[in-house]
């Protein structure tokens, strides 16, 4: 049996890793084109069972499910690893049509498959920065402070979460280099707030789902105690996700010097640690709504 680590183009050329240790393929028509026909090889290979997500999908919304554009993601994902691109798409419309139901099958919109989670949406708890930081990658903001389960389902939230994610891979770029995720901890969320539940539902929606490369995990205006334990259990974490997760001071000077040593500039940050975007979730989703997002 074929490794999934030699089921790639045979043209594809991967990049020197980049600071989080990632590497990026060389992309050109003959690597994509190369990429999305052993993806559809992988994908014939898929058990009934995995696949039957997929096989709903070409189905039900076959102008996206068979798209190359919509593929081309999943290929992105995994470095054009055809194998593991063709079982993360599986297992990417297994877990829309968990999440979402009938749904699945409309348009990732605000006033389509989102338009029963109206309330997980506006409470901000992640959303999209406007801008990209300097490689290309976007950035998702996470404020536990936000988080209110009186509010909305556990499994609203994750479908919002998800919603924001699609939202994210709207641009090629991110796409290609990856999301960066930043928790932010300034506003003081209570102990009750850390959901862990939710965070366990909506990582497994994430690893091996999404066709979301994640770079790395900023954790900003850490509590003293958990910072001296996190920065200790570094030494315990491999030089890979050593370089994805980061734990700046929590001085603000220093905080904005080591986010634009990696490429994140201070205007392009939300005004919580001194940036120059002011945070508007409700604006946020009018405009998409607009733009029939």
């Amino acid at each position: 049996m074929t490794s999934s680590k030699h089921v790639t183009p045979p043209s594809l050329i991967k990049l020197e890793p980049d600071q989080y240790g990632q590497r990026h393929p060389f992309e050109n028509e003959e690597v994509i084109a190369q990429g999305l026909a052993l993806m559809e090889e992988e994908i014939a290979k898929l058990s009934e069972e995995k696949k039957d997500g997929v096989f709903q999908a070409e189905k039900n919304c076959p102008e996206l499910s068979k798209s190359n554009e919509h593929k081309l993601m999943f290929l992105r994902s995994e470095m054009f690893n055809a194998d593991l691109a063709a079982k993360r798409y599986a297992k990417y419309w297994n877990m829309r049509i968990e999440l979402f139901g009938d749904k699945a099958f409309e348009q990732m919109t605000l006033d389509k498959a989102l338009r029963d989670d109206g309330a997980a949406l506006s409470n901000g708890f992640a959303r999209l920065l406007p801008s990209k930081e300097k490689a290309g990658r976007s950035i998702i903001w996470v404020d536990p402070s936000r988080l209110d389960e009186t509010k909305y389902t556990r499994e609203s939230m994750v479908r919002a979460l998800f919603y924001i994610q699609t939202a994210a891979l709207e641009d090629e770029s991110t796409q290609k280099k990856g999301v960066i995720f930043m928790c932010y901890n300034g506003n003081n969320p209570r102990f009750e707030q850390f959901d862990r539940k939710l965070i366990k539902m909506w990582a497994a929606t994430v690893r091996g789902v999404m066709p979301l490369r994640v770079s790395a995990l900023f954790i900003l205006h850490t509590p003293y105690l958990f910072s001296v334990l996190a920065n200790a259990l570094m030494f315990f974490l491999g030089e890979k996700l050593q370089k994805r997760v980061r734990i700046p001071s929590n001085s603000i000077e220093e905080m904005l010097k080591h986010l634009a040593e990696c490429g994140i500039d201070r205007e392009i940050l939300p005004t919580e640690v001194d940036g120059g975007v002011s945070l508007d979730q409700e604006k946020w989703l009018a405009e998409r709504r607009f733009a029939g997002k």
